[in-house]
């Protein structure tokens, strides 16, 4: 399995795609922290309250919930390139069984899933505290920007995850691109709307996308309100909480690790259904 490991590293480092999309990663988080900090409709929505807003925390969940599309592509790609370069029939037959290629791949991504997180939350914080002049106090006590990070960064080693197992499943280097990109900005886009009001309207969370994006916005819209509202939170409206969710992502009233879970359910569905197909296509 080493060997495998090894080797899954060698192929992602002698290409270009790991660096091409760490490179949006990078541009996004420090764009989303710099402009969240100059999010002029949060200082006139909270501005009844005499507190420092940090809104660091909000850019950190902003750009995790634009950078995580770039590492599912990432993890996808991994995967449905070998079959677009023909060298997967290489693969299986140097590693007995199938699912040890599986396996390979993802303790390989996940170390770049990792480093697409940490360069996303330590970017975002960047541009968050030039944006905001070097006021430190716009990330709120250290354990919240903390936690908001670690959130992120869990988020960026799920995604990437979900890709391989997606890749593994699909296997077709065209449609691993395209389909993540119409669900997550028209589908989900569209079904979430369409929910809104409705009877059935508390699934909404639990769709991908929004389960994703409650990882870190579940845990920074609560902390943010919290932050700025002190005593008063309990009073906070609850129209406060929706238009951030609108902004930053997350449902009002779903706390983070119930996203979490739901994800790390797709997560698993994904990889297993990678792995099952995978051990039984043919390839030349």
């Amino acid at each position: 399995m080493i060997g495998l490991i090894k080797a899954e590293y060698r192929k992602i480092f002698t290409t270009s795609l790991w660096w091409a999309l760490l490179i949006p990663v990078v541009v996004l988080g420090f764009a989303a922290g710099w402009l969240g900090t100059a999010f002029g409709g949060i200082i006139d929505m909270v501005e009844e309250f005499s507190a420092s807003l940090p809104l660091g925390l909000l850019s950190v969940a902003l750009s995790t919930n634009f950078g995580t599309i770039f590492a599912l592509l990432f993890g996808a790609m991994a995967f449905a390139s070998e079959f677009r370069a023909k060298t997967i029939t290489t693969t299986y037959l140097t590693a007995n069984p199938r699912s040890s290629v599986l396996w390979a791949k993802l303790i390989a991504c996940a170390g770049i899933g990792v480093l697409y997180g940490l360069a996303n939350v330590l970017f975002a914080s960047l541009g968050a505290l030039l944006g905001a002049g070097h006021d430190m106090s716009n990330f709120g006590g250290f354990g919240s920007w903390l936690s908001v990070g670690g959130a992120g960064v869990l988020s960026m080693l799920l995604w990437t995850l979900l890709g391989v197992g997606f890749g593994a499943l699909i296997a077709n280097a065209v449609l691993v691109v395209i389909l993540p990109l119409v669900y997550k900005f028209v589908v989900e886009f569209i079904l979430s709307f369409s929910l809104i009001d409705t009877a059935v309207s508390g699934i909404e969370p639990y769709l991908p996308g929004s389960a994703g994006n409650g990882i870190v916005s579940n845990l920074a819209v609560p902390l943010f309100v919290s932050a700025v509202a002190g005593p008063n939170e309990p009073n906070t409206p609850r129209t406060a909480f929706e238009l951030l969710h609108l902004f930053f992502g997350g449902s009002y009233g779903h706390p983070w690790w119930a996203s979490l879970l739901t994800f790390l359910g797709y997560t698993a569905l994904f990889v297993a259904g990678g792995w099952f197909v995978g051990a039984r296509r043919d390839v030349a």
